[in-house]
């Protein structure tokens, strides 16, 4: 059985508290947004995919090798814009993230198999069709020369803005993929 799962960078707590604030302004509802909260935590995507779930030792292995080979850098919020159905906090896209981003993918390209709804947490709303189809499309349409890091913030027309800031980036994790692609549960995670 598939699960779907995101490879992250965490945000440490001044930028978890900015994006908090923001996230605090949208509804909540589980069939309209999220909150930041313990199993719902503001991050950068580095990654998207649907992994087998009995080849998820080897997927963590795996990351963490990556991982390794990396030590902290800085990340620089430049502003805010809206997504296609979100609000999103947008992060430069610096030569050590895109690296990062870059090998990750590649890493993981051979452990991708075909997932649905069924492979997100789901613990209240379930994941819509279209959280399937973004993770299944995502090295087509947003990874490599596509890529387009960034914090969503929330879901919804309501605009948000905010004064550019950097944050280190020194805290991954592989997290489960929830509703809106929100990073839920936390599989494991690495300290650059």
């Amino acid at each position: 059985m598939p699960i779907a799962v995101d490879v992250a960078i965490l945000l440490p707590a001044a930028a978890r508290a900015i994006a908090e604030r923001l996230n605090a302004g949208f509804e909540d509802a589980p069939d309209t947004g999220f909150r930041f909260d313990g199993s719902h935590h503001p991050h950068v995507t580095l990654s998207q995919h649907f992994v087998a779930r009995g080849r998820l030792a080897e997927v963590r292995r795996r990351v963490g090798d990556v991982l390794a080979r990396f030590d902290p850098f800085e990340a620089h919020v430049t502003g805010a814009r809206a997504g296609r159905t979100s609000q999103v906090l947008t992060v430069e896209a610096s030569t050590p993230l895109q690296q990062l981003h870059e090998q990750l993918m590649d890493t993981l390209r051979r452990h991708e198999v075909a997932g649905g709804v069924d492979a997100f947490q789901s613990d209240a709303a379930p994941a819509r069709p279209a959280d399937a189809a973004w993770v299944t499309g995502f090295r087509e349409r947003s990874s490599y020369a596509r890529y387009d890091p960034h914090v969503t913030i929330g879901i919804g027309p309501r605009p948000i803005s905010t004064a550019p800031f950097h944050f280190p980036v020194a805290e991954a994790a592989l997290c489960r993929l929830g509703r809106f692609c929100t990073c839920r549960d936390r599989l494991a995670s690495w300290r650059l």
